[in-house]
């Protein structure tokens, strides 16, 4: 029957092969391959990753739903190379905020700044360090909803003859952090690392006793990427600073005092936020204010958060790497760790351990988010994966970033509400290869995470010099189920070839959230 509509992609994704949409053929977002279905993967929880790297066409800020479907592309929005990218709060509002800038992909540190989004993902804020420093690719740690915890990487002059360096070395990479107010600029905090650390610190015992089966030697440096090491850390110019501490990540207590991490080091320390003096560090593979347990090691970790804390004990939660990238490796698979400090017996305590699925070890970057219902959501940075473990520390979701190599700085789980500012985008499509002829209407709405249904319309165009257009005729609705939604129609004579459609999004009470404009038919054309 002619009138009859042919909703047949009504509950299927139109995605292309490609990654393209019709109605969006600008995007080509990066593919979730899930290996694990996880219980609401169609839910309103989604997954915040900036993919780069691999053979990715555009990498950048993407939301998605957990089975893989979606919700935002920040092509667009974001420009160059985009990291850190997840919801956070900035003056009681929810907001997006990711770094943009440049990566240096010898060292793995960048230059840039952090971008603020609304739910209109409108700009909100640029923010920027204080003192003509300029952030790094790693931590953007909004604290209380004002202000923000940044690291700064800084090429630093220095005398380098106590750590085996000749006339010609004479650069080494200070590790800065800062607490700025976000929409002042005015500096709060700043600490760097070379005013409190002394690169030429010596291991506490032969490098062969603390880390297992090393190839390696002793060195005269407590950095475990020690100078020369690499050309990137050779030292003789300031692109090629000897990236000794390469803090990762910072966060701030209740009392107003730092959780810093330094890859290179393998070690995190807690820093006084009045005069900078480190309080405690916690180290495997360098001199620890703790002991750690028999046969516990950890190294190159990334994201050190604070948990629980009191006068006698802190809980801090870490990505452990193990992994350093060069061959020296604390353990067979990455992981997320949460670990009791005793103050008073100087003793540190694992109570939380999530192994990688599918023997995963990360050689760089990475996180562990644990949410407030014993969940944790693992980001594994340069493996490109990402995985969330129930309370029990049981896998109920992972998938992997398609791509040849493609990976994400961090990765995060959020509840989010999307109201573009953009309209939809509406493509229409006259197919007469089969049977008979046919409409297929593609529409998207690019972050909208309100729209359940399209309602489509047709307008149809008379010709010559007394043409009058008549309609709008309803042409059906679908409900939506992926990022694009199609209706196809049999209906074509109600538009013609010289008519036009438009679609109409329609919210869970009924009521319209947004149009796109009208366009013309277009011929098909089938791709392959």
């Amino acid at each position: 029957m002619a009138s009859i509509l042919l909703l047949l992609a009504a509950a299927a994704s139109t995605v292309l092969a490609d990654g393209q949409y019709r109605s969006r053929p600008d995007l080509s977002p990066p593919q979730l391959n899930v290996t694990v279905e996880a219980p609401d993967a169609n839910g309103t929880e989604y997954v915040f990753v900036a993919p780069y790297g691999g053979s990715l066409a555009q990498p950048g800020a993407y939301i998605y739903r957990k089975n893989g479907d979606l919700i935002w592309s920040g092509i667009g929005y974001y420009a160059g190379f985009v990291g850190n990218f997840h919801r956070t709060t900035y003056n009681e509002q929810p907001v997006l905020q990711a770094f943009q800038g440049t990566i240096d992909n010898t060292h793995g540190e960048g230059w840039g700044y952090q971008v603020l989004l609304d739910q209109n993902y409108q700009h909100v804020a640029t923010a920027k360090a204080a003192n003509h420093r300029v952030p790094s690719i790693h931590e953007f740690n909004v604290i209380d909803g004002k202000t923000a915890l940044v690291e700064v990487y800084t090429p630093t002059p220095w005398n380098l003859s106590a750590y085996g360096g000749n006339a010609s070395q004479q650069w080494i990479g200070d590790g800065y952090f800062q607490e700025f107010d976000i929409a002042t600029g005015d500096l709060i905090f700043e600490w760097n690392a070379l005013d409190h650390i002394d690169p030429a610190g010596t291991y506490p015992q032969p490098l062969s006793s603390v880390i297992p089966n090393t190839k390696l030697t002793p060195t005269q440096t407590e950095s475990l990427i020690s100078l020369a090491s690499a050309a990137a850390d050779s030292a003789l110019t300031a692109s090629t600073s000897w990236d000794f501490i390469h803090i990762n990540s910072v966060d701030k207590d209740s009392e107003g005092n730092y959780l810093v991490s330094s890859r290179h080091l393998s070690t995190i320390f807690k820093v006084n936020g009045t005069d900078g003096r480190i309080l405690w560090r916690l180290s495997y593979s360098n001199p620890s204010t703790f002991t750690l347990p028999t046969g516990f090691a950890f190294g190159f970790q990334h994201h050190a958060r604070w948990h629980a804390q009191s006068a006698t004990k802190e809980t801090i939660s870490f990505f452990d790497n193990s992994n350093a990238g060069t061959g020296l490796v604390y353990n067979n698979v990455s992981r997320a760790l949460v670990v009791e400090l005793d103050l008073q017996t100087k003793t540190a305590t694992v109570l939380r351990e999530a192994p990688a699925p599918y023997s995963i070890s990360a050689a760089s970057q990475g996180d562990a988010q644990f949410l407030d219902d014993g969940r944790v959501f693992v980001n594994w940075g340069s493996a490109g994966a990402v995985t969330e473990f129930d309370a029990d520390d049981d896998v109920v979701y992972h998938a992997w970033i398609a791509g040849n190599g493609a990976m994400s700085y961090r990765g995060f789980l959020g509840n989010w509400t999307g109201t573009p500012a953009e309209a939809p985008a509406i493509v229409a499509y006259l197919d007469d290869s089969a049977k008979r002829d046919e409409l297929r209407v593609y529409v998207s709405w690019n972050g909208d995470t309100e729209t359940v249904g399209w309602r489509f319309y047709g307008l149809s165009l008379g010709t010559g010099r007394n043409a009058t257009t008549s309609g709008p005729v309803f042409l059906g609705q679908v409900e939506r189920s992926s990022f694009e939604t199609v209706l196809i129609t049999d209906r074509v004579g109600v538009v013609g070839s010289t008519g036009r459609v438009y679609a109409v999004a329609v919210g869970k009470e009924g009521g319209v959230l947004g149009r796109t404009r009208a366009v013309p038919v277009q011929e098909w054309v089938a791709l392959v």
